[in-house]
């Protein structure tokens, strides 16, 4: 980001306002005609190494940054800025360095801890990873919240709060004594708070909360409450049985789709499944409506779940081995009958499995995922889930002829090349909180680096 320069710095800002409307060109000559004037300008350095780094001049940009911190050694964004140059540059240790520095500077600085917790999952640094994972919840959800998490500490949706109080019902099932009425009790609250909201309300229809809602719902509404942990297995996650050589050799096949039964091993999977069955960190009810997600750097993150996404870069080298756990989420459907609509994943290489029991699948030929075999053109770049959409489905509709079915199945992992579009495939799945499908999305590596 460009830095906040001084109203009355008339060069400066009319530099900065053509840097922000996307006059590259512009912006740049105006900010070197300004340090032709005034060469140890922190903020005029800062602003033209953005530029050289968003024009793929980025040893360019490195030298600009240093040029900056050289001036003002406590200059943050320049800190930062300087790590996201490194890291596309493929210098991961010195990025490291640099998104280090700039959290001790501000230690509120999540998308520096964000970009740690990724950079230390490279490195197979899984504990250090989760340090910062820890933190970047903190950020948003924790005491020392910023704001970050925005509208989802202050709005809702009926089906989120009827969700979050029948998951502190099924977390009371196992509690002790006093911890169990607590939980019945703020359960009661929820489902009340729930059906207050106006019947002219959609289930999925997001509302904002009302100061004696909030109060009623107390400090614990979209938080981690009563977290618990799903800790690394002592034996593997992954099945040792799986046929390694077969899925490699089909996923080398055109079009770089395959799937397969038994991803993970009955322990990793029943300790997988109670964590997000007794974990409130399903924060997000806007992305899709009908259904709930949590993402790895706000409540997803857990040891096993990076066991399991390390395990499968190990057993899988030809097709992940290059390929670093780029993000991860998990998506609740709590409409039962809703589906995830077409679109393709940010990343080079996904892995999607589903959690439920084949028992809550109430129409067993659907329910699963259907994926386009034909890519996309080499120059569609996808802006985001909601943007391509009309778009995605009428190249899905063009080449209806070349789809793969992938037929629901608990623990069933359908490795592919994430440009493909897909989505679900007509749910149908029991209403009750157990029940309700869950699928994991693993992605690895950069589109852009893969």
């Amino acid at each position: 980001m460009t830095r906040d320069v001084r109203p009355s710095d008339n060069r400066i800002a009319d530099a900065v306002e053509l840097h922000h409307t996307g006059n590259l060109d512009e912006a740049e000559a105006a900010y070197r005609g300004i340090l032709a004037d005034a060469p140890d300008n922190p903020g005029v350095l800062h602003n033209l190494g953005i530029i050289a780094a968003q024009s793929d001049r980025r040893q360019e940009a490195i030298a600009l940054f240093d040029r900056a911190i050289l001036v003002d050694p406590g200059y943050v964004s320049a800190h930062f800025n300087r790590a996201n140059a490194l890291r596309q540059e493929g210098r991961v240790d010195d990025a490291i360095e640099s998104y280090r520095r700039a959290a001790a500077l501000e230690p509120d600085h999540y998308a520096a801890h964000r970009a740690l917790g990724f950079l230390f999952l490279a490195r197979g640094k899984r504990d250090r990873a989760l340090d910062h994972f820890a933190r970047t919840m903190d950020l948003r959800r924790g005491e020392d919240r910023t704001g970050l998490a925005g509208t989802s500490l202050s709005q809702t949706t009926r089906a989120k709060l009827t969700h979050d109080s029948e998951q502190l019902r099924h977390m009371a099932k196992s509690s002790p004594g006093r911890n169990r009425q607590s939980l019945e009790m703020r359960a009661r609250v929820y489902a009340d708070v729930a059906t207050g909201i106006g019947a002219s309300v959609g289930d999925h229809e997001a509302v904002a909360l009302s100061d004696d809602q909030l109060d009623r719902l107390g400090d614990g509404y979209n938080t981690p409450f009563c977290p618990n942990d799903a800790p690394e297995l002592s034996g593997p996650a992954i099945t040792r049985a799986l046929d390694v050589a077969g899925i490699t050799a089909a996923y080398a096949e055109p079009p770089g789709a395959v799937w397969f039964d038994d991803l993970l091993t009955p322990d990793a999977l029943a300790a997988l499944r109670k964590f997000l069955l007794t974990n409130m960190i399903w924060f997000d009810f806007t992305h899709i409506p009908g259904f709930l997600a949590s993402y790895l750097e706000d409540g997803l993150a857990c040891p096993l779940m990076l066991q399991i996404a390390d395990e499968l870069r190990a057993a899988f080298p030809h097709i992940l081995g290059d390929h670093a756990l780029s993000q991860a989420w998990a998506f609740k459907g709590i409409a039962g009958d809703l589906p995830i609509d077409l679109h393709a994943d940010d990343a080079v290489v996904s892995v999607n499995f589903w959690m439920t029991p084949d028992a809550s699948n109430l129409d067993p030929d659907h329910g699963g995922l259907l994926v386009c075999k034909t890519p996309p053109p080499g120059d569609w770049r996808m802006r985001d889930y909601q943007s391509d959409t009309v778009r995605i489905r009428q190249f899905f509709h063009e080449h209806a002829d070349d789809r793969l079915v992938v037929p629901y199945h608990e623990n069933r992992a359908l490795l592919f090349d994430s440009r493909l579009f897909h989505g679900s495939d007509a749910p149908r799945f029991r209403p009750e909180y157990e029940h309700h499908r869950i699928n994991i999305t693993l992605l690895f590596g950069d589109r852009e680096d893969g």
